[in-house]
């Protein structure tokens, strides 16, 4: 969260998505603790949720078509929606059932990898941006590689990334 306005509040906006947000299928958007809520950047959060990220299928669509078409690195702006889309679609992710969730699935997917290619421009060598984030690490260049140890998972490790 270091590039855009998002970085001088990166600690309350890790402790919001630590358990205290709450996004429903039915896009209400709140924080749970009312003392963090009533914090200038848990408001600022909630009001770029609400009013700037992209909450339906084809606004999303709309917004990775365009992101896509970049080759500089997006305006700060444009790079906190693309990260707050991001979150919003993993808690999309979370309350959905059956087909809808498979959408959501697929946009935080889409959205992270382009969080991923826009990190990397002007930064990564030629022909390194596209779709890095799916490699196993052992696979990856060295120098997204050696980032492995800032990035620990939650999910079970299989024999392929260890």
């Amino acid at each position: 969260m270091g590039r855009g306005t998002a970085s001088g509040c990166a600690p309350t906006y890790l402790h919001m998505l630590w358990g205290r947000l709450d996004i429903q299928a039915n896009g209400t958007i709140r924080l749970q603790d009312e003392e963090l809520a009533s914090l200038r950047p848990a408001r600022r959060f909630l009001q770029i949720l609400e009013d700037e990220v992209p909450k339906t299928p084809s606004e999303i669509e709309q917004h990775l078509r365009y992101y896509s078409l970049t080759d500089t690195p997006l305006p700060l702006t444009e790079f906190d929606r693309l990260l707050f889309t991001s979150v919003y679609s993993a808690y999309q992710v979370r309350s959905m059932q059956g087909l809808d969730k498979n959408l959501w699935i697929h946009f935080f997917s889409q959205l992270v990898d382009e969080v991923f290619r826009d990190l990397c421009k002007g930064l990564c060598p030629a022909n390194t941006t596209l779709l890095l984030a799916s490699w196993p690490w052992k696979e990856k260049p060295l120098h997204l590689a050696s980032l492995k140890h800032f990035y620990h998972s939650n999910l079970p490790r299989t024999k392929k990334d260890t």
